[in-house]
């Protein structure tokens, strides 16, 4: 009995979880074939007859671009630099 209900708690995580865990990770880049030309978007480089041409893009059409997020203003300064030097 304890078997069957480990079996269905993992079974229920694994299919609650499979998903999120699948969702792509990082930037897609424009890659480009070097002998026939062929221009496509991808995560990761397929072999090395293709080489990038430009990225990161947020979504897997490579339309939108990914920016780095800005440096925060808000936040306090230093205390280190606050303090009186000698």
């Amino acid at each position: 009995m304890k078997f069957i209900a480990a079996f269905a708690f993992a079974l229920g995580t694994a299919l609650s979880c499979g998903p999120a865990l699948s969702q792509p990770t990082g930037g897609f880049y424009l890659f480009k074939h070097k002998d026939n030309g062929k221009v496509v978007c991808f995560q990761h480089i397929i072999n090395s007859d293709w080489e990038r041409l430009s990225g990161p893009f947020r979504d897997a059409e490579c339309k939108t671009e990914q920016k780095p997020k800005p440096a925060r203003n808000d936040l306090p300064a230093n205390p280190l630099d606050l303090a009186p030097r000698k």
